[in-house]
């Protein structure tokens, strides 16, 4: 419930800040046994499970039991890792968008001196991307590191914004709703020369090169928005609550002396 309230609260945050577009939620995956979106028309997640080893289980997820998708396979090789794919043609403006997702690592990385992959924007064939450094903690390579170490085994709220305001890219990192990095990097731009179908990549790592940086994990829900969503700037709904109380009263106290 909080975390529908936060979204809620999310695009009226960003907009009275002017700081970059409101999110339009254009893609949610519950993991309840499909793959499948909950919105009609809008594109299946495509399973990479060269190892057979993906599966449909149940885990506890911030205190509720619910279903999650497991994904396995062999780090050591590209080939052989497992993950997921979504073709996001007609689904997102490539220059302002948020993947919001609850996943864990279920493991350490098998291979790579402990980097994990969490996206890829470039077809799989660059280095650069999103992961969890072996010191833990979310990292847009090679730019900005995080600060809160990301836990293995459990569930966290990650959330990835890459935006353009101004004529310039920024991208942005939560962990837990906390802000982590940003940066004006260019390298999460989903428009670009090596990625013309544009491919988002999950957890999968790069071809031709090495080590290969890869974790199995499980993963609870997915969304994805056109446009910037910016958890660490939203109330808590009480909070909400009270502010809009607060500027009721401060609009009567305005007008009384206007009178």
């Amino acid at each position: 419930m909080k975390s529908l309230l936060l979204r809620g609260f999310a695009a009226a945050c960003v907009v009275f800040s002017g700081a970059a577009p409101a999110a339009v939620l254009v893609a949610s995956y519950g993991f309840n046994d499909t793959l499948a979106a909950s919105q009609s028309g809008v594109a299946s997640l495509v399973a990479i499970d060269p190892q057979g080893a993906a599966a449909f289980q149940t885990a506890v997820v911030n205190g509720s039991s619910q279903r999650v998708y497991t994904w396995g396979g062999v780090g050591s090789d590209p080939s052989t890792q497992g993950g997921f794919s979504l073709d996001t043609t007609g689904l997102l403006s490539y220059e302002n968008y948020s993947v919001e997702m609850v996943f864990r690592f279920n493991e350490h990385a098998q291979s790579g001196g402990g980097w994990r992959r969490i996206l890829d924007t470039q077809n799989r064939v660059s280095d650069n991307g999103f992961y969890v450094a072996p010191n833990d903690v979310l990292q847009v390579y090679p730019v900005v590191d995080g600060g809160t170490v990301f836990t293995t085994g459990d569930f966290h709220s990650v959330v990835l914004s890459n935006f353009v305001v101004g004529g310039v890219r920024e991208v942005k990192a939560y962990l837990d709703g906390v802000l982590q990095l940003e940066s004006d990097t260019d390298q999460l731009n989903l428009d670009n020369a090596n990625n013309p179908g544009h491919l988002l990549n999950f957890f999968v790592d790069n071809f031709g090169f090495a080590p290969q940086e890869w974790a199995a994990g499980s993963i609870a829900s997915m969304r994805l928005y056109d446009g910037i969503i910016v958890p660490d700037r939203v109330p808590e709904p009480a909070s909400a609550a009270l502010v809009l109380l607060a500027l009721a009263g401060l609009a009567a106290t305005t007008r009384a002396r206007r009178s």
